[in-house]
């Protein structure tokens, strides 16, 4: 069976290759969407949505990925804006995995709030000292504000006669 020359335009090498690359770029970021990405280093561990988890999903250089598929980017923070959990999760794994990434939050809250609840008690300690300094040098003020305004006796000169 011949093939049509009018209905098929002839690649060339690149857009060939070009092709292939967002199809790969494609199907990786389904699965990263899906939460089954196939790569090695992003089965075991939480990711994120990013070039740099896409392009390694894919097994594609990033800077391939700025430069010749910008819709993927797109798609990706798209993706990535709307990542939900999904309603049902397939097994025990998917909820213990769903699970670990709260309790990762959640200790990244903790820890932020530690910190800022340290920060605001050392405010707290500074403006105690600062208030107990004033208080000491009002003291000191109204004191020798007191013996500068006492009344003076006057007592009468003796004449020199």
């Amino acid at each position: 069976m011949a093939r049509d020359a009018s209905c098929m335009p002839v690649l060339n090498p690149y857009e060939k290759r070009r092709q292939e690359t967002h199809r790969k770029l494609r199907d990786a970021l389904d699965r990263l969407i899906k939460g089954t990405p196939q790569h090695g280093s992003l089965k075991d561990q939480r990711y994120t949505l990013s070039v740099a988890s896409l392009a390694r999903a894919a097994g594609v250089a990033r800077n391939a990925i700025y430069t010749n598929h910008r819709s993927m980017i797109d798609a990706l923070r798209q993706a990535a804006q709307q990542r939900v959990v999904p309603s049902k999760l397939e097994s025990w794994e998917d909820k213990l995995a769903q699970q670990r990434a709260v309790i990762d939050v959640m200790k990244t809250e903790q820890r932020r709030l530690a910190t800022e609840n340290a920060a605001l008690l050392k405010r707290a300690i500074d403006a105690e000292t600062a208030a107990a300094r004033h208080q000491r040098q009002n003291a000191r003020l109204l004191a020798q504000s007191d013996r500068e305004h006492r009344p003076v006796a006057l007592v009468p000169r003796p004449s020199t006669k």
